[in-house]
C-alpha cells in the first residue's frame, strides 16, 4: 500500500460519499443532535439545517475543483499539500504552517473524544475508562493505521445502515412502549421551558423566544463542517464531475432522513428521561439513556438498551477514525515525505505508515488518559479554531485569484486565534464563529493586498480549474 491509496483508497462515488457524510453525521448527528434537542429544545434545528446548508455548498462548490487541483497536480492528497500547490509555494511555509495546525488540532480533538467516549462507557459498565481508552485507541490504530481509506470506505455502508436502523427502530419502540400520551405528560412534568409546545417550537431556544442573533448564531455553526480536512480530503478521491454527483446525492438523501430520525429521538428523550433532572453533561445523558430504555419492554428493552450504545460508539468511532486518518496522512505526506525528514523508500510506505500509526497510536493514548477534565464545550473550541482557519481559506482559494502565500498564512494563523479570543470576549452578542471567519477572511485579503502579487503560472492554473466547463 502507498500513501496515496492509504489516503484516498479505492472505493466507489457512492462509498466516498456515505465516507464523508458517516464522518460528518458520526458525533453531529448520533452524539451532538438527541443531545442538544434534550437540552435546548427544537430550535436547535436551525444549527443542523446549517449543517445541511453548508454540506451543499461543500458538494457543489469546493469539490469539483479541489477534485480538478487533485488531477491537475497529480499525488495531492491533503488540504496542505493542495495549498502548496495553489498558491505555488516555495520554502515549504504554507504546506507546514497548515500540516502542522491541522496535525496539532486533529490531536487534541482525537484525544478528547476518545476520553468522552470511554467516560461514556464507564458510566454504563462501571469498568475504568483507562481499559476502554486503551481498547478504542488499539482498535483504531490497527484498522485505519493498517488499511486506511480502503477500510474507512468498505466499513461505511455498514456503519451508515446500521446506525439509521437502530435510531428509527428505537424511535418506534420507545413511543410504542411508553406511548405517545405518556411521553407528552412526561414532557410536561419535566420541561423546564413551561409547556411541551415551547420545547417543541423551533422559534425557540432554551426556553425562550429566538431572537435574530440567535439564528444568526446556530445557522452559522454549520460553516465550520467546510472546514474539516477528512470531509474536503475525501473530494481528491474523485475521479470526475459524474462521481461527485453520485456522492452528493447519496449524501443528501441519508443526511435528510437520518437527522429526522435522530430529530425524533432527541425530542422524546425527556419524556423518557422522567423523573431524572436534565442534566449538561453529555456523558450523564447517554448513560442515563441507556439505562432508562432498558426498563422498558423486559428482555427487549435490554437488548435495544445496547443497540442504542452501538448507534453510540458508531458515532463517536466515525470521528474518531476520520481524524487519525487525518493526522497520520497529513504527518506522513507533509512533515515527514515533503519536508524530507527522513529519505525513506516508496516501496516501504505501508511498513512505514505501520509504524507511525503505532507511534501516533501511543502519543494519542497517553494524552486521553492524561485528560483529567473534559466537556463537549472544550472539544467543540477545537473544533470551532480548525473550523475557522481552514473554511475561510480554502473557500477564498477556489473563488479568488489575487489571493497568495502570505494571505493563505496569514488566514490560517487568524483563523486558529481568533475562535477563543471571541469566544470568551464574547463580542456582538453572538458566537465566535461568525466574527472569526469574518477577521480570517479580512486579515487574507489584507495581506493578499499589500504583499506580491501571485505569479503568472499561479493565476493561470487557477483560472485554468475555475472555468473549466466539463470534467
Amino acid at each position: 500500500m502507498d500513501i496515496r491509496r492509504y489516503a484516498l483508497g479505492e472505493g466507489s462515488p457512492a462509498e466516498l460519499g456515505l465516507t464523508s457524510t458517516v464522518f460528518l453525521t458520526g458525533i453531529t448527528g448520533l452524539i451532538f443532535l438527541p443531545f442538544y434537542l434534550y437540552l435546548f429544545g427544537a430550535g436547535i434545528f436551525w444549527e443542523f439545517l446549517g449543517i445541511f446548508i453548508t454540506v451543499l455548498l461543500i458538494w457543489n462548490l469546493q469539490s469539483y475543483r479541489l477534485m480538478r487541483y487533485s488531477r491537475k497536480y497529480d499525488g495531492i492528497f491533503t488540504i496542505s499539500g493542495y495549498l502548496e500547490k495553489r498558491f505555488g509555494s516555495t520554502g515549504y511555509a504554507v504546506r507546514l504552517v497548515a500540516s502542522v495546525e491541522i496535525i496539532v488540532m486533529s490531536v487534541i480533538c482525537y484525544s478528547m473524544i476518545l476520553k468522552e467516549t470511554a467516560l461514556v462507557l464507564e458510566l454504563i459498565s462501571g469498568a475504568r475508562s483507562i481499559i476502554f481508552i486503551l481498547l478504542i485507541g488499539i482498535y483504531i490504530t490497527i484498522s485505519v493505521g493498517g488499511y486506511g481509506m480502503v477500510y474507512l470506505t468498505k466499513s461505511a455502508k455498514l456503519k451508515a445502515f446500521a446506525a439509521f436502523i437502530i435510531v428509527a427502530l428505537l424511535v418506534i419502540f420507545l413511543v410504542s412502549s411508553i406511548g405517545l400520551g405518556r411521553l407528552i405528560n412526561n414532557m410536561m412534568a419535566i420541561d423546564v421551558t413551561g409547556s411541551v409546545s415551547s420545547y417543541l417550537n423551533i422559534l425557540y431556544h432554551s426556553g425562550r423566544r429566538m431572537e435574530p442573533q440567535d439564528y444568526i448564531s446556530l445557522i452559522s455553526m454549520g460553516l465550520l463542517s467546510s472546514g474539516m480536512p477528512f470531509m474536503l480530503g475525501v473530494f481528491f478521491g474523485e475521479k470526475n464531475g459524474d462521481s461527485i454527483s453520485i456522492g452528493k446525492g447519496v449524501m443528501t438523501v441519508y443526511v435528510l432522513f437520518f437527522f429526522a430520525v435522530l430529530s425524533c429521538l432527541g425530542a422524546i428523550s425527556r419524556g423518557v428521561l422522567y423523573p431524572i433532572p436534565i442534566s449538561s453533561s453529555l456523558s450523564e445523558y447517554i448513560s442515563h439513556m441507556y439505562t432508562r430504555i432498558g426498563e422498558y419492554g423486559g428482555d427487549i428493552g435490554r437488548v435495544f438498551a445496547g443497540l442504542y450504545i452501538v448507534a453510540i460508539l458508531i458515532g463517536f468511532v466515525s470521528a474518531l477514525e476520520g481524524l487519525f486518518h487525518t493526522i497520520v496522512t497529513s504527518i506522513y505526506e507533509d512533515i515527514i515525505i515533503s519536508g524530507r525528514l527522513i529519505r525513506l523508500s516508496n516501496r516501504r510506505d505501508r511498513r512505514n505508515i505501520l509504524i507511525l500509526s503505532c507511534m501516533l497510536g501511543i502519543v494519542t493514548l497517553v494524552l486521553a488518559i492524561g485528560i483529567r477534565q473534559i466537556s463537549i464545550s472544550a472539544v467543540l473550541v477545537f473544533v470551532a479554531a480548525m473550523g475557522c482557519s481552514i473554511s475561510p481559506t480554502v473557500v477564498l482559494s477556489l473563488i479568488w485569484k489575487r489571493m497568495n502565500r502570505y494571505g493563505c498564512v496569514a488566514g490560517l494563523i487568524t483563523g486558529m486565534i481568533s475562535v477563543p479570543f471571541y469566544k470568551y470576549f464574547y463580542l456582538f452578542g453572538i458566537n465566535s464563529v461568525i466574527p472569526s471567519m469574518a477577521t480570517t477572511i479580512a486579515v487574507i485579503i489584507l495581506f493578499s493586498l499589500i504583499t506580491p502579487q501571485p505569479s503568472e503560472k499561479v493565476v493561470e492554473d487557477f483560472l485554468e480549474v475555475k472555468n473549466r466547463i466539463t470534467d
